[in-house]
C-alpha cells in the first residue's frame, strides 16, 4: 500500500467574483470559468510571462473540485431547453472541462486532470485527491482548484493552491 504523502503548499490565491473579475474570451455566459482562470492567475503567474509551472509539462497534475459546478450555464441551458432552443455553447457539464483545457493549453501543462464534484468540504477534498495524485510518483506538483458559485456574483469565489509533496528525510539531505 502506497502512503500518502504530506502537502506542503507552494502558492495560493483567492478570487471572488463580481463585475471586476476579467472576462475569459470564449465564456459568455457565467462567471465559473473566467473565476476558475483568473484563481490560477492570481496563483502563479501570467502564462505569457515567467511563473510558477515554467516547465512543469506533465509533471503538474490539475485536480478541479466543486460542490455545485456551473449552477448559472446549467439554469441558462435549462431556459433555453424549456423554450426548444437548444445552444450547444452552453452544455454546462463542458464548461470545467473546457477551462481545465484552457489553463492547460495557456500553462503548456500534459499532466492528468480530474474533476470532482466534492459531497463535504470541497478544500480538504481537492487536497485529499492531491495528495493521491502526488503518491502515484509521475507528477512533482498539483494546481488544486476549487470554485463554488452563488446567487449573488460577488459571493461566488475560487481557489486555486500548487501544491507539492513535503521532501522526506533522503530528499532533503540531497540523496537519492
Amino acid at each position: 500500500m502506497t502512503t500518502l504523502p504530506e502537502l506542503e503548499t507552494v502558492a495560493g490565491a483567492t478570487v471572488h467574483g463580481g463585475p471586476q473579475l476579467p472576462r475569459l474570451p470564449g465564456f459568455m455566459e457565467s462567471d465559473f470559468a473566467p473565476l476558475v482562470y483568473a484563481a490560477v492567475r492570481a496563483c502563479v503567474g501570467e502564462p505569457r510571462s515567467e511563473h510558477l509551472l515554467t516547465g512543469a509539462g506533465d509533471r503538474c497534475a490539475i485536480v478541479l473540485g466543486s460542490r455545485y459546478f456551473d449552477t448559472a450555464t446549467l439554469e441558462l441551458s435549462v431556459e433555453h431547453v424549456n423554450r426548444k432552443r437548444v445552444n450547444p455553447i452552453l452544455f454546462y457539464q463542458a464548461v470545467p472541462t473546457a477551462v481545465l483545457g484552457q489553463i492547460a493549453r495557456d500553462y503548456r501543462l500534459t499532466g492528468p486532470v480530474s474533476c470532482v464534484a466534492a459531497t463535504g468540504d470541497v478544500h480538504t477534498e481537492v487536497l485529499e485527491l492531491a495528495r493521491v495524485t502526488l503518491a502515484d510518483g509521475d507528477v512533482d506538483r498539483v494546481l488544486g482548484l476549487m470554485v463554488e458559485m452563488n446567487d449573488d456574483p460577488a459571493l461566488g469565489f475560487a481557489r486555486a493552491d500548487l501544491v507539492r509533496a513535503v521532501p522526506g528525510p533522503a530528499e532533503r539531505e540531497g540523496t537519492p
